[in-house]
């Protein structure tokens, strides 16, 4: 038996408007459009059960396109069944009741379990009031397969949107199904089990860097499982110490050499640090236009000034008389007169100063 874990879809996610609106509406798009595709792997793959972990939707009141969208799904593809846990972002399930027999749910009161021959797959909807006592509650029968589903980031302590790993040793889970995080991670329970979080479907925004998708998992005879990437696009943050160019070109130089292994379907971050000469004039536009055959990049400039001032020292100018005029000052000590005039020299120049 096959069954595709997944989690944390944030289908009408307000964070994709971080991008400019062009790329926000295509971002928005794909989070429904990656879900129907995992859907369209799991008919191709002969997968029985679609494990959701929690937050499906970014909200407890999501747009009408994304809750039709989502139905539709469920409605069209009957044979699969699709094991939906509320998470803290839709904790209130207020689009929970559609009918649909393939659509399962799950309760705050106590663990709902639902039988696939030998599999047993449990849940329980956790917040402020339970998270503390649902670990008593879990009991299983050992000599099935036991996948159990939660929501919250795995730690030492017991609390809200946190799953304590430890007080579920023993329990007979084969698989934690967990949601929250939005990369894929894992890690055992004990002997016997694993938890595991598939991490995000779809990619939203700069904290959520490298590769995207689900976890499939082959529930035939022992648990069995692979993180299978699938978002559209993978986000990547790259940076690019730039202290050894000497211009412009070179500057996009290093970052043509540092994204050449990059698919130019992504979306990439360039972090620019390093001491640059003040005398390059770099524009974050002139980057994003060098790499402009990527789906969309976003330069941010963390560079600090690079002023020689033993060279302007020399010259007879007014940076020169500044810079004698300030050292000659006895209320400063070294440090700050060195920071006095970096900044001196910068405004002299007309750069920015930090």
């Amino acid at each position: 038996m096959k069954i595709i874990h997944c989690a944390d879809i944030h289908l009408g996610s307000r964070l994709v408007s971080k991008f400019p609106k062009d790329i926000s509406d295509e971002r928005r798009s794909a989070l429904r459009t990656t879900l129907r595709k995992m859907v369209d792997f799991a008919k191709s793959n002969d997968v029985k059960v679609i494990i959701l972990s929690g937050d499906v939707f970014d909200s407890d009141k999501p747009a009408v396109t994304d809750k039709k969208y989502f139905y539709s799904i469920i409605k069209n593809n009957p044979d699969i069944d699709f094991l939906y846990l509320n998470g803290n972002h839709d904790k209130e399930g207020s689009y929970s009741v559609c009918g649909y027999n393939n659509l399962k749910m799950f309760s705050k009161d106590d663990f709902t379990s639902y039988t696939y021959g030998n599999v047993v797959i449990s849940g329980i909807e956790t917040d402020e009031n339970n998270c503390e006592s649902f670990y008593s509650k879990l009991e299983l029968d050992k000599s099935k397969l036991n996948i159990v589903m939660l929501h919250g980031d795995v730690s030492n302590s017991r609390g809200k949107d946190l799953v304590k790993i430890s007080d579920l040793r023993d329990k007979g889970i084969d698989y934690l199904a967990l949601g929250h995080i939005h990369s894929h991670k894992d890690g055992r329970i004990d002997d016997r089990g694993v938890w595991a979080f598939p991490g995000c479907l779809e990619p939203r925004g700069f904290d959520e860097c490298g590769e995207k998708g689900f976890i499939l998992i082959d529930a035939s005879g022992e648990i069995g499982y692979e993180f299978i990437p699938f978002s559209q696009r993978t986000i990547h943050e790259i940076n690019v110490d730039v202290t050894d160019a000497a211009d412009l070109y070179e500057i996009e130089q290093m970052a043509s050499d540092k994204t050449a292994d990059i698919s130019r379907e992504d979306i990439i971050r360039l972090v620019l640090t390093g001491e640059l000469s003040v005398d390059i004039e770099l524009n974050n536009n002139d980057i994003e236009n060098a790499l402009a055959q990527f789906y969309y990049v976003n330069v941010k400039n963390k560079t600090t000034a690079k002023i020689d001032i033993d060279t302007y020292k020399k010259e007879n100018s007014i940076i020169s008389e500044f810079i004698a005029g300030v050292e000659s000052d006895p209320e400063y000590d070294d440090a700050l007169k060195n920071d006095i005039i970096t900044a001196g020299v910068r405004l002299l120049l007309g750069k920015e100063v930090d």
